[in-house]
């Protein structure tokens, strides 16, 4: 829905439990323009769909979230300031063949989201 229109993957890796992925938001994207003109914001909903869609590239599988025990937004994301972005997404198989996630967007600076999540394969 939003890879390679508001943000692409610039780079991507993984180890045994860790996705690390470097991502670009494409500042003059239409959301900018409603959330908020001269002053873009990265609505949090956004955030949350970069961090299903990003799973679902390295599960090749659609996924839907059924729980979210934690989730913090501790810094504005603008991209025109920071368009750049690492998210780290720690996986681990929970019950009856769902994904529990522990996400990250942050840049070497500032930390931008932290979310706690659990994911099931969408039928």
């Amino acid at each position: 829905m939003l890879k390679d229109n508001f943000y692409k993957i610039v780079n991507a890796g993984k180890n045994e439990n860790d996705l690390f992925f470097s991502i670009e938001l494409n500042e003059n994207h239409s959301i900018f323009q409603g959330h908020f003109p001269d002053n873009p914001i990265t609505p949090g909903v956004v955030q949350m769909e970069i961090v299903k869609e990003l799973l679902q590239v390295d599960k090749s599988q659609k996924l839907k979230m059924i729980s979210m025990s934690n989730c913090k937004f501790l810094a504005i994301l603008n991209p025109k300031e920071n368009n750049s972005i690492d998210v780290v997404l720690t996986v681990n198989e929970g019950e009856n063949n769902t994904l529990k996630v522990n996400s990250v967007f942050k840049n070497s600076e500032t930390t931008f989201l932290k979310m706690s999540s659990i994911y099931e394969v969408e039928n």
